[in-house]
């Protein structure tokens, strides 16, 4: 403080230009940063297409025109590769996929990404179709089976059998490039969030303009010394002072103080939470979006309830390995006929039989020998399984996976065995019908397990008969339960959305405890993104109601805020969740999910922890309530500091704040 109204020395104060050049300059660069890491979502995305493709050259001879309507592969007169090309013989060359067209034919082999979008023309081997790991788009834990002519979406990853596949969109018609576009859009789109500062600022800083002109008026017109430029200086000094004192400094260091603070403590319990806006958004959410597989259950194929339908009497108890018991016999075959399998529902299985009988799943020791083992793409396994007086013929042939391939039947077949219609009172029923149906209703994939007594040569002279329905589960994770409880002990609404059938999800909606009326499922990325749109409205439309009048509307918000902010949290780990975690309020990543998955979320679960959400949510809450503490401190310090800077108790102390 500086005494009695002297004109004084005031030091040169150009450090002051500097740090405030220096501060804006690395606002700005924080904000480029952010824009690069959005580059970067949207670069891994685009780097899981191939970009070489194999083109095959299809002879004119090998097509064949479709003549009927209904067709899955076209219309009626499109011509087709005929189902029974041999892909293998036709001429290959290597194109860039920039190069490859609508109605060109690709090579796919097995374990290699789907270079665009198409539909299956044809495939090597037994069977009608194959399978494709979708977990990319769809986020699902197991290949989905594809018939001729059903739709490839391209990056993602053929799995047993070559594969010929007709081109039906390139480039930025394809379903990937649609995925970039969407978080593209989400992530430019979103308004940035008005912290408080700003809204104070904008009123708070004309207030002091006008304080400040006052201020000039009044030392003139009052101030007792008679030198005019005395006055003058005095007045400005006065002014001045006024303006330097209300720079909203301390208004500007109350968020970033204790956003420092939140994060620090974030990163401190395994949170990595990207700036201070997510903490504002984060402390509005009342509604939290979880993804099913890799979020709420493990994303891992384990075997869970089975079913062994071996009778008491049945030939094939006679010569079983010492130390089997007959109430594993379809687990053991099963996991014979599996051993070579890559199918996720195929490991599972020998996993389980590795639980019970240790690396020997097939008893080898015991002199049994698996032979003749056959994979039939979107239909299952078939093996021979001898050993020395087993079943009284040495020999039983072995069949797992879906109904009508294990029973021998020449209808139609389902490629999806979970979504098959079955009725165990029709007279078309089969054996092991109904104990599948009980297994979906508790969101397991149910497997059949058949067998033929005898090695015999011709397929038609084979007797096939269930003697097993084994249970394939994603089972529930093991935070799940106790994390959705707690959120809804918080007074948060807890929605499920997944691309996996209606069944399965309800039996894991059950589980955790989310109501099944909040529960999407067998919904594409877009759909997510879809979801989260309306859930934003529908918190959100009654503050834009026209009919309501603004004091209503101001009322709503203000309620809104201090009890529930209206805002939607997604939380999930994969590709398919990028979009809706770019187009959320704020977006949460498992931390070993996807990249591309953490790089569109505002906050990533490092320790891929669910208990970490309500963390995230807690923490949020807690360091919005300490930044509107530090405004009401910032405002306090102004109002204190104004008085003395226009020199409104200088008549009383003789003391008053300089400009520098």
């Amino acid at each position: 403080c500086e005494a009695g109204p002297g004109t004084g020395h005031l030091k040169p104060t150009f450090e002051t230009g500097a740090m405030l050049l220096m501060f804006v300059t690395f606002g700005k660069f924080l904000e480029a940063y952010a824009k690069g890491k959005t580059a970067s979502a949207l670069q891994k995305l685009m780097e899981l297409q191939p970009v070489i493709a194999t083109r095959a050259i299809v002879p004119p001879d090998y097509l064949v025109q479709i003549e009927e309507d209904g067709d899955a592969r076209g219309k009626k007169g499109d011509y087709v590769v005929s189902a029974n090309t041999h892909i293998n013989s036709l001429q290959t060359e290597d194109v860039d996929i920039k190069d490859v067209k609508i109605g060109d034919y690709l090579l796919v082999l097995p374990g290699a990404r789907i270079p665009t979008d198409g539909v299956l023309a044809a495939n090597e081997g037994q069977g009608k179709g194959s399978y494709v790991d979708e977990a990319a788009l769809s986020g699902e834990p197991f290949p989905v089976a594809k018939a001729l002519g059903d739709t490839l979406y391209g990056s993602t990853i053929n799995q047993l059998s070559v594969i010929l596949m007709r081109v039906t969109a390139t480039g930025s018609g394809t379903v990937l490039a649609r995925i970039v576009r969407l978080i593209d859009e989400a992530q430019g789109n979103r308004a940035p969030i008005q912290a408080q500062a700003d809204r104070i600022a904008s009123v708070f800083a004309p207030i002091v303009l006008m304080l400040s002109a006052i201020t000039f008026i009044l030392w003139v017109a009052l101030d007792p010394e008679e030198e005019f430029k005395q006055k003058i200086y005095t007045a400005i000094m006065s002014a001045i002072s006024v303006i330097v004192v209300a720079c909203p400094c301390a208004l500007g260091l109350a968020t970033p103080t204790a956003v420092m603070v939140g994060t620090g403590v974030g990163a401190t319990n395994g949170l990595l939470i990207k700036g201070g806006a997510v903490l504002e958004a984060a402390h509005g959410v009342d509604v939290v979006v979880f993804d099913k597989t890799g979020t709420i259950t493990t994303g891992r194929a384990v075997l869970g309830s089975r079913y062994e339908l071996l009778q008491e009497d049945d030939d094939l108890a006679v010569g079983l390995p010492s130390g089997l018991r007959r109430s594993d016999v379809a687990l053991w075959l099963a996991s014979c006929a599996e051993l070579q399998s890559e199918h996720p529902l195929g490991r599972a299985i020998v996993n389980a039989g590795r639980g019970i009988w240790g690396g020997d799943v097939s008893f080898a020791k015991d002199g049994v020998v698996v032979s003749d083992c056959v994979v039939v793409p979107g239909s299952g396994v078939e093996c021979c399984v001898a050993k020395e007086g087993l079943g009284g013929y040495g020999s039983v042939r072995v069949r797992v996976g879906n109904r009508q391939f294990v029973n021998d039947l020449h209808e139609e077949t389902n490629n999806n065995n979970t979504k098959t219609e079955l009725s165990p009172s029709s007279s078309e029923a089969c054996i092991g019908d109904k104990e599948v149906l009980k297994l979906r209703e508790r969101g397991q994939v149910g497997v059949y397990v058949s067998i033929c007594l005898g090695n015999k040569s011709s397929a038609d002279e084979r007797d096939w008969r269930v003697i097993g329905v084994l249970g394939i589960v994603d089972p529930v994770g093991l935070e799940a339960i106790s994390t959705i409880a707690a959120l809804h002990k918080m007074g948060v609404d807890v929605w499920m959305c997944t691309g996996d059938h209606e069944t399965t999800a309800f039996a894991v909606a059950d589980e955790v405890g989310i109501n099944r009326r909040n529960v999407c499922a067998g919904v594409k990325p877009e759909g997510k993104a879809d979801l989260v749109t309306r859930l934003q409205k529908q918190y959100r439309e009654n503050e834009n109601d026209p009919s309501t009048t603004r004091s209503v509307r101001r009322k709503r918000l203000r309620l809104r805020r201090e009890q529930k902010g209206g805002g939607v949290a997604v939380v999930g780990d994969g590709i398919n969740d990028a979009v809706a975690l770019a187009r959320s309020d704020v977006g949460i990543a498992i931390g070993a999910g996807t990249e591309v998955a953490a790089e569109a979320a505002d906050i990533v679960l490092v320790k891929s922890s669910l208990h970490d959400v309500v963390v995230a949510l807690h923490l949020s809450r807690v360091v919005f309530n300490r930044i509107r503490l530090n405004f009401v401190w910032a405002m306090g310090y102004n109002l204190f500091a104004l008085p003395f800077a226009a020199g409104a108790f200088y008549p009383w102390v003789d003391l008053r704040l300089p400009p520098a």
